[in-house]
């Protein structure tokens, strides 16, 4: 079954809750792309303005290179710089 939500018309509160729980997911693979999980050094490369599908794949493919995603590399920079 396959649900959408458009995060747009959800209340204030409602988006503060699933941006909670999307925390909680950071690191793992149930990561719904909703909430910030990037290192800081990486700020200013569109993660925050990207789609939820791209920080997903962004997100996914750190994790299938071993690295923690709440970290900063060159690793880390290839990824994003690649996929975005």
């Amino acid at each position: 079954m396959t649900y959408s939500i458009n995060l747009n018309s959800v209340s204030n509160k409602t988006f503060k809750k699933i941006s909670e729980l999307d925390m909680t997911l950071v690191n793992t693979d149930d990561y719904l792309g909703v909430c910030y999980f990037w290192h800081s050094s990486y700020k200013h490369f569109g993660l925050r303005d990207t789609t939820i599908a791209k920080r997903k794949r962004v997100h996914k493919t750190m994790m299938n290179n071993g690295l923690d995603v709440t970290q900063s590399s060159s690793e880390h920079l290839k990824i994003i710089k690649k996929l975005l």
